[in-house]
């Protein structure tokens, strides 16, 4: 695995729990983040409007603002944000619900994985396998691609 695919992955293991955890206690689930700077320390991020309510997309631009200045000026290594969608997964036909956790590196790698999840008759979480896609390079930016 490559280095900016293991970083990803290492902050995803950390952050992905409390996702789980909020959506069994609660079904739902704020927009929240990640960040793990040069040395590899991890730390937990959130974002607030002041409202108790607030819709996601605020949210999740507060935390997009706040990585790049801090990509900017600082160590950033890689960061994320998790935040709930509905999405058609692979092989569907129907929209369903999903863990979204959007991954940007330091070195241009970036990705959105989707973690489609139903809660069973009894209110038992079940998130099934995960699937990816090219995410946005909203934080560091698209790498630069040199000629030969």
């Amino acid at each position: 695995m490559n280095p900016a695919k293991a970083d990803a992955q290492e902050l995803l293991d950390v952050l992905l729990p409390f996702a789980k955890q909020m959506l069994q206690q609660h079904r739902e689930f704020f927009p929240f983040g990640g960040r793990m700077v040069q040395d590899g320390t991890i730390a937990h991020v959130g974002a607030t409007d002041g409202t108790e309510h607030p819709p996601s997309q605020p949210l999740i631009q507060l935390m997009q603002d706040a990585f790049r200045e801090e990509a900017r000026t600082t160590n950033l290594r890689t960061c994320g944000i998790l935040y709930d969608v509905r999405i058609v997964p692979p092989g569907r036909n129907d929209k369903q619900d999903a863990i979204a956790a959007a991954l940007d590196h330091v070195s241009g790698y970036s990705v959105v994985v989707f973690f489609p999840y139903r809660f069973d008759e009894s209110g038992e979480l079940h998130v099934e396998s995960p699937f990816a896609s090219e995410g946005e390079y909203s934080i560091f930016g698209r790498p630069e691609i040199t000629s030969p």
